[in-house]
């Protein structure tokens, strides 16, 4: 397919997605088949972009959350139907267990990696979004799978990673990450206690057909800061809430519908992220985790009308709140 095409494609895409327009979407998409492109490669070079974009444009405020949502949906729709097409028949043995990490909701990047599995001949056990650490188990149990591949997308949802490799390797079965919380090199997957990572879908077939096939428990994390990413994660509602109130006191507005919207709504929604990633940074010995997170928020708060400097403010104010933590304070102080 040439360039001509796929930025045509991918435009009208993005515009059926604009309109949480299933169908428009599929046609493009059966266009594209017509044409000559494969399922999976529609998968990554339209779909996968598209929604990156959606995601952009929803930081940007140019889109709204039921914008983002309905595109989402559409997406997950299509993506179903194409992975239909890439499954190889006669699938047999064991499976792999691909799922989001627990209180992800977005699971497409899990989608693209089952598809990929699957149409390398690999059978699969799909869970999508929101698999907690006790029913990853019980499903282990039940199906006696190969491995477990876990999607994560978010710096906040780490520690849960880590719980959910603790418990899938107390049963002996590897585990595989992926997803846009890991760095590139691995390193914070390494760190958590995977046995692989893969840093696509595609990568991911190769991470399977390498694993051994049973693996011991995960080591017990002994870095600077392990201990308190647990104090951290457990109680980061209530530190959100902290310094949520304090902001809002330091700027004042006379106006009911501010308090709801705008840089407001925007800072109540994503500040437990905020303090998650502070434990996400602390249980995978990674400072960048926490500096990823205030990036992305500061995008957000600046491009919804927050006072300048309000990032500052965020930071110094977390800082107070775990003053008594002192691996947190020097990362706050860092970043």
């Amino acid at each position: 397919m040439n360039a001509g095409v796929g930025e045509r494609s991918s435009a009208d895409y993005l515009d059926a997605l604009s309109r949480g327009d299933r169908r428009a979407a599929q046609a493009v998409v059966e266009r594209l088949r017509r044409e000559g492109m494969s399922p999976l490669d529609v998968m990554t070079q339209v779909i996968a972009p598209a929604q990156y974009r959606v995601g952009e444009l929803w930081a940007d405020d140019s889109w709204s959350v039921a914008q983002e949502h309905a595109a989402t949906a559409v997406s997950e729709s299509v993506l179903a139907v194409l992975t239909a097409d890439t499954e190889a028949p006669g699938l047999s043995g064991a499976p792999v267990v691909v799922s989001c990490v627990e209180q992800e909701w977005h699971a497409l990047p899990a989608g693209l990696v089952a598809a990929h599995l699957r149409a390398a001949g690999i059978p699969v056990s799909y869970l999508g979004a929101n698999s907690s650490a006790d029913q990853l188990v019980r499903h282990v149990h039940e199906l006696g799978p190969r491995a477990v591949a876990l999607s994560c997308s978010l710096g906040a949802s780490l520690p849960r990673v880590r719980r959910q490799i603790e418990a899938v390797r107390a049963t002996g079965t590897p585990v595989i990450v992926g997803g846009s919380a890991f760095d590139p090199a691995g390193r914070r997957a390494a760190t958590l206690g995977a046995t692989a990572y893969a840093a696509t879908g595609a990568l991911a077939v190769p991470a399977v057909q390498g694993l051994p096939r049973a693996v011991p428990p995960a080591d017990p994390l002994v870095h600077p800061g392990a201990d308190e990413a647990v104090i951290v994660q457990a109680e980061r509602e209530a530190i959100a809430a902290n310094i949520r109130r304090r902001v809002f006191a330091a700027h004042p507005s006379d106006d009911p519908v501010a308090e709801t919207s705008g840089w407001r709504k925007a800072l109540t929604d994503h500040l437990p992220h905020l303090v998650g990633a502070v434990a996400g940074a602390l249980v995978a010995d990674d400072a960048t985790v926490l500096d990823d997170a205030v990036t992305w928020l500061d995008h957000v708060l600046s491009h919804r009308a927050a006072p300048s400097g309000l990032t500052d403010e965020l930071v110094q104010a977390l800082a107070a709140e775990l003053r008594e933590h002192p691996v947190a304070a020097r990362l706050l102080t860092r970043a």
